[in-house]
């Protein structure tokens, strides 16, 4: 999920205003009444913005939270990232591509075309938002939504790896327990990595053989009682007794195939 906030040729050079190390922004909004306001800090060749996001229906908007431009403009092309933090990643709020705005929030795969409001534009009081910015900022309400969540990460793997688990459950006809070895796993894998499609390959395995033999369904029935999936430094798994231990690496390729050749010469 990527996000994005506008760019900073479009912005243009105003004077600071009193009280605030903020400048004149602007407004840019959306066909559905969408809107984000995009507001410089001083100095401007720090390229830190504040940005607020309204009419979304997503969990950002009304947030007013820091963000840094990125520029990887040519000398041929314009592009600009507005980057801020959300759930411990980079997140990308405006997207901008010569003439092109896009807005992207959480909760809305798809990207939102904004453009330009002079009458937002005018109502904008730059202040009274970073006001807003430093109560939200002090009272936590940005340090929890920028915040790695790990036990939110983990629970949507968990769901994702148990809906696998159950669809290998009834093509084999079995009541194999599963679970991801979440001790095994960085903050920093969790937040790169997909854990439930490195920990799905030996189910789908074990599905494809049940699909395809009522011996492989005897078998596994007879043979697998609990997964364990983790992260190691390698792919190294075993099978100690009725126990599969899915042991994967970040580098891992091809491991349903990997997986089907060890369940036919383990198992």
């Amino acid at each position: 999920m990527v996000a994005v906030f506008v760019t900073a040729l479009t912005l243009g050079a105003t004077p600071s205003l009193a009280g605030a190390p903020v400048e004149a922004g602007k407004v840019y909004s959306g066909a559905e009444g969408e809107e984000v306001a995009v507001i410089p800090l001083t100095p401007r060749e720090s390229k830190k913005y504040i940005l607020r996001v309204k009419g979304t229906g997503s969990p950002i908007d009304g947030k007013v939270l820091p963000f840094d431009l990125k520029d990887y403009s040519t000398s041929s092309s314009l592009q600009h990232n507005y980057v801020t933090q959300w759930g411990g990643r980079g997140y990308t709020v405006l997207y901008v591509r010569n003439s092109n705005y896009e807005l992207y929030v959480p909760g809305r795969g798809k990207e939102i075309r904004v453009s330009f409001d002079e009458k937002r534009t005018q109502a904008l009081k730059p202040e009274e938002v970073y006001k807003e910015h430093q109560k939200q900022d002090a009272d936590g309400t940005l340090k929890k939504l920028m915040a790695f969540d790990r036990a939110g990460e983990s629970a949507r793997h968990d769901k994702d790896f148990a809906e696998t688990l159950r669809e290998m459950n009834t093509a084999c006809g079995a009541s194999v327990a599963a679970s991801i070895d979440w001790k095994s796993v960085s903050d920093d894998q969790l937040k790169e990595l997909s854990i439930s499609g490195y920990c799905e390959p030996p189910l789908e395995s074990l599905k494809q053989l049940c699909d395809a033999s009522n011996v492989a369904k005897k078998t596994v029935q007879a043979r697998v009682k609990q997964i364990t999936c983790r992260l190691g430094d390698s792919l190294d798994p075993k099978l100690d007794a009725d126990r599969l231990i899915w042991t994967t690496t970040r580098d891992a390729s091809n491991q349903q195939d990997f997986a089907t050749k060890f369940f036919k010469t383990t198992l």
